[in-house]
């Protein structure tokens, strides 16, 4: 007996994303299980035949010991996982998981489009990279997104499974296009790229003249080559990105496309549904629609009375816990299908029980993916 049905959000069950998008994006709060309901996804769609990507940007290895992958390396490469699998998968699954390590990838990306391998060490050895590439706000996220959309158009991979952080963080990591495109082709790097962009161009106009003086000034006080610095960052940005909002748009593009689901995992608690609703609203606010919601731990289904072979104190034991279970479940499904009936263009809403441990990891997964 499901909790889950509700007028203008049927239930269905998550299968039909499973198969049919490129990438799903579990997002939710701190504590709600979505790194392991994540991991479940991407088994489940590998066991049916998919060759899966299961990637995660939380700093975290929660991800990688929910996959038993043991090893203590962060690489931007994928790695084979699919001995998890066991026997019971169909033909052509296929399981890879990858730990996005930001500044790793921002390296590799250099090395790829530097124009050659002498302008990607200068790149790399600049002080202004080296302190963007690890600490402008946006840019670690920025690059995971890179990542994706490197993923996005390796045909070898069917889905991709991507595990955000926390809300307190994943909507960094959606807007980090935007504010790196604010950082980056912002009115002061215009302003630098118009006075010191090329030959020809220096000095020839007020404003040139003025940063010119500016930045000489700021040079003496600190003691350091601070113009040659910027002019060789400014220079660095062009030789990597060209026209950086061209770049970024494309890169968001991904997360915008009609082949991406977002699916939001939260618990039936008030409290932790309160964040996950504030979460939905400001995703809408930037374009993002919400194609699935999960209740993760649920008090689902309602428990029966307890079987008349056992003995009466133990009959009466469990009655007790089961009414108090039953309580649960009426609280939580009035939760779940409110906000189903509010929340009617959602694809999907399911719940996964609370389960009972004891069993391996992977086997955990299964029941959980059974569940989805």
């Amino acid at each position: 007996m499901s909790p889950m049905s509700t007028r203008r959000a049927p239930w269905r069950d998550m299968g039909p994303l499973l198969m049919e998008k490129r990438i799903i994006v579990c997002v939710g709060a701190g504590g709600v299980g979505k790194t392991t309901l994540a991991a479940a996804m991407a088994l489940r769609a590998a066991r049916a035949g998919k060759r899966v990507a299961c990637l995660t940007i939380d700093p975290a290895r929660r991800l990688a010991d929910s996959l038993g992958v043991t090893d203590e390396g962060r690489d931007a490469r994928l790695r084979d996982i699919s001995e998890v699998l066991g026997q019971d998968v169909r033909e052509g699954g296929f399981l890879s998981f990858g730990m996005l390590d930001p500044v790793e990838t921002f390296n590799r990306f250099v090395h790829e489009r530097a124009s050659d391998s002498r302008r990607a060490e200068q790149i790399l050895e600049n002080k202004l990279y080296r302190y963007v590439s690890g600490s402008l706000s946006g840019m670690q996220e920025y690059m995971a997104l890179e990542k994706l959309s490197e993923l996005a158009s390796d045909e070898s991979i069917d889905l991709i499974v991507l595990d955000t952080p926390p809300t307190a963080n994943a909507m960094d990591f959606f807007t980090a296009p935007r504010r790196m495109m604010e950082a980056l082709d912002g009115p002061m790097v215009r302003m630098m790229r118009r006075a010191y962009g090329g030959p020809g161009r220096i000095g020839f106009d007020i404003i040139g003249r003025w940063a010119r003086i500016v930045f000489r000034a700021v040079s003496r006080i600190t003691g350091a080559d601070l113009l040659g610095e910027i002019m060789e960052f400014v220079d660095a940005l062009s030789d990597l990105f060209g026209s950086f909002s061209d770049r970024a748009m494309t890169v968001e593009k991904v997360l915008r496309g009609d082949d991406v689901a977002f699916c939001l995992i939260t618990t039936p608690d008030r409290a932790t549904f309160r964040e996950t609703r504030e979460f939905y609203r400001k995703l809408g606010e930037i374009g993002i629609a919400v194609n699935s919601l999960i209740f993760n731990r649920a008090h689902w289904p309602e428990a029966g009375e307890p079987p008349e072979a056992l003995p009466k104190e133990t009959r009466e034991i469990v009655r007790a816990l089961n009414s108090r279970w039953n309580e649960a479940f009426k609280r939580e499904k009035k939760l779940v299908d409110r906000v189903s009936e509010a929340w009617g263009a959602l694809d999907t809403v399911s719940a996964v029980p609370i389960l009972p441990g004891g069993a391996g990891r992977i086997e955990s997964l299964d029941r959980i993916g059974s569940y989805l």
